[in-house]
């Protein structure tokens, strides 16, 4: 492994913004305001909207959190990055990150997560000086004040290797296994312990609740002129999908809506789909979690209010991913570059409201994070970079393409093996998808085969286009045919033991 990393940036920040970044796991764009008409209810977002840049043509470059992560901190594809499932599943630690390149220019930096892929155990920290992050049981636990996991960088040393799981650990991973598969049984018990610790429903149910006082407490150390660089990751969105039965319209109601299955991969590997009903139930909570980030979304905008820091704050709010119930065949996310894994929200709010109300021109995505906070710091990038500044895209839209990978299951040996031949060609496929325009085409990495398809509307709509290619269409599929070889080109190496389990106990295999 190279020792030389491929830097970000140079330069100074004189009088630098504080940056903000919120992942809001597992959205969708249709699932959010500016998305759809029929959208979840959030008076915050809304309120947001008008003093922030909206960017309607968001996709993340994954779909699946870690590679997609991997390109918001680098600012690069996964291809080129290489931290995905046919490469590697860590971050390597040559590529300098957005973290990286603020605290070297005088940032104090901080990365608070409620999905633990976010730990330095991924190489996602690097960086970063204080790292916190949650575990899987929070999302069944949802009560617990202090994170379960907290790093604080030290000179000289090197992050924490990745521990093997323990005995409680493994056995809690088969009980959670068990229990999504009867989601009732998890949802009383997430009532009865949130009653006896937070028994005003202060924290409104949010999952790790630790984030906002220690984000708070964090903040509040940090010398008033020194700029700050603060991560956050909530998981509100992502499944399981929990109903207090006091929240239902009646018990009838609560029981018909806990009574589906929620087991991860048992549903991605089944032959048979979920029922319409089913799935239009999974596909409700989902929707009713995302209403209720409004609640946390404006605490977090607060504790910068408090602070004093607000005003002169660039905030991006955004998803890693998407989510599907049952569309093209699919449940939950990952492996696939369908629009309902790959089009989020993407809101960017410029310190003192500058453009607010607008929205952004053409095709962006999380990962141009990096460009456009090293633009609003005044730092010049010294490396080339697929990220593109979003302040820029709102006068002029994106010149190249904007593409996506999907990295299929085949890191997973343990899933693949529980898949039938036809599920297996569902799911493990190797894919880059191009969009330009009004055109999104999707190539198959494996065989240079294509779909040129049509986008309409704002939405999720997608319709074939006709067989007629002229040479804009023909340049966008040799766009995404190197891209697909570039991802194909590094032969996976294997997973680390300790790097699969801890990725298998967060539902991935």
């Amino acid at each position: 492994m190279s020792s030389t990393r491929t830097g970000l940036a140079e330069g100074s920040t004189g009088s630098a913004p504080d940056v903000l970044v919120i992942v809001m796991d597992c959205v969708r764009a249709s699932d959010f305001p500016g998305g759809a008409s029929d959208a979840p209810e959030m008076p915050f977002v809304d309120a947001l909207r008008k003093k922030a840049v909206s960017f309607p043509q968001a996709i993340s470059v994954a779909p699946w959190t870690l590679p997609s992560h991997a390109s918001m901190f680098t600012g690069l594809y996964p291809w080129e990055h290489g931290c995905h499932g046919r490469g590697s599943l860590v971050l390597d630690p040559r590529f300098e990150r957005l973290a990286d390149t603020l605290r070297a220019a005088g940032y104090r930096t901080a990365s608070f997560s409620g999905n633990p892929i976010i730990s330095p155990f991924y190489g996602l920290t690097e960086g970063f000086e204080v790292s916190e992050w949650g575990e899987w049981w929070e999302q069944v636990h949802r009560v617990r004040s202090r994170p379960y996991h907290s790093y604080r960088l030290r000179t000289g040393t090197s992050a924490p290797s990745v521990p093997e799981l323990s005995f409680r650990d493994r056995s809690g991973r088969a009980v959670k296994t068990m229990m999504t598969r009867y989601p009732a049984t998890l949802a009383l018990s997430d009532a009865v312990q949130r009653r006896i610790v937070d028994p005003n429903r202060a924290l409104s149910g949010s999952i790790n609740p630790w984030i906002e006082p220690d984000l708070t407490t964090w903040l509040a150390a940090q010398p008033e002129r020194t700029p700050t660089f603060v991560f956050v990751n909530t998981i509100d969105a992502h499944e399981p999908y929990l109903l207090d039965p006091a929240d239902a319209s009646n018990l009838g109601a609560w029981w018909r809506d806990m009574r589906v299955p929620q087991d991860v991969l048992a549903l991605l590997a089944s032959e048979t789909p979920p029922s319409a009903d089913d799935l239009g139930r999974l596909h409700s909570l989902y929707r009713s979690s995302i209403a209720r980030l409004d609640r946390r979304l404006e605490r977090l905008v607060r504790v910068y209010r408090d602070a004093g820091r607000w005003e002169n704050t660039l905030l991006v709010l955004t998803s890693d991913h998407g989510q599907a119930f049952g569309e093209h065949g699919m449940i939950w996310h990952g492996v696939r570059t369908d629009e309902e894994m790959l089009r989020v929200p993407l809101v960017v709010r410029f310190p003192r409201d500058e453009l607010g109300g607008t929205t952004g021109k053409g095709w962006a995505s999380p990962m141009d994070i990096p460009a456009t906070v090293l633009e609003a710091a005044n730092l010049t990038p010294a490396g080339s970079l697929s990220s593109r500044s979003l302040h820029r895209l709102v006068s002029e839209a994106r010149s190249e393409p904007l593409l996506a990978a999907g990295d299929g299951t085949e890191w997973n040996r343990p899933f693949m093996q529980q898949l039938s031949d036809r599920r297996r060609s569902e799911l493990n496929l190797f894919s880059i998808a191009a969009y330009q325009g009004a055109t999104k085409v999707v190539v198959d990495a494996t065989s240079d085969a294509c779909i040129v398809y049509r986008l309409t509307g704002r939405g999720l709509e997608e319709s074939p286009a006709s067989d007629a290619r002229g040479p804009e269409i023909e340049g966008l599929i040799r766009v995404a045919q190197r891209a697909g070889r570039e991802l194909l080109h590094p032969v996976s190496a294997g997973v680390g033991t300790a790097v699969d389990e801890r990725l298998r106990s967060w539902g991935y295999g």
